[in-house]
């Protein structure tokens, strides 16, 4: 007669299968779309329950406001094409072009992508020439 605690006993091999099956339901009840929102408490009913007065509802805000004007404007600056890129040209490409920031930009260098108002971009050559001012 086979013992009941041996390995190869039926209930042995359904239990783990048992175990999975409890734990996919589980797993998948969790997953459940949310009960639609006449079936749920409103956060008034929710302060009641909890024995907490009511709060005001929310007052609408106002927009936010409009972003300022850009701080860098290029084409003040395009003076400065066909002109040798040194310190004192590109501090005058970025006054110029009313920019706080100026950043001067070689042939195959790596820069960063993001976008900044108020930088200037001065572009360059090989022979350190500038050949564009951009803003960002």
């Amino acid at each position: 007669m086979p013992n009941r605690n041996d390995a190869s006993h039926p209930l042995h091999r359904l239990l783990p299968v048992a175990v999975l099956a409890l734990g996919l339901s589980l797993a998948l009840s969790a997953c459940a779309s949310p009960r639609p929102a006449a079936e749920m408490a409103s956060s008034a009913e929710q302060a009641a329950a909890a024995g907490q007065p009511a709060s005001e509802p929310a007052t609408p805000t106002q927009p936010a406001p409009m972003p300022a004007a850009p701080t860098c404007n290029a084409e003040a600056a395009k003076s400065a094409i066909g002109k040798t890129a040194d310190a004192a040209t590109v501090e005058r490409a970025r006054t110029a072009a009313g920019g706080h920031t100026v950043r001067v930009l070689k042939p195959g260098q790596m820069i960063t992508k993001e976008y900044m108002d108020g930088r200037v971009n001065v572009h360059v050559d090989e022979k350190n020439v500038i050949v564009e001012v951009g803003c960002g």
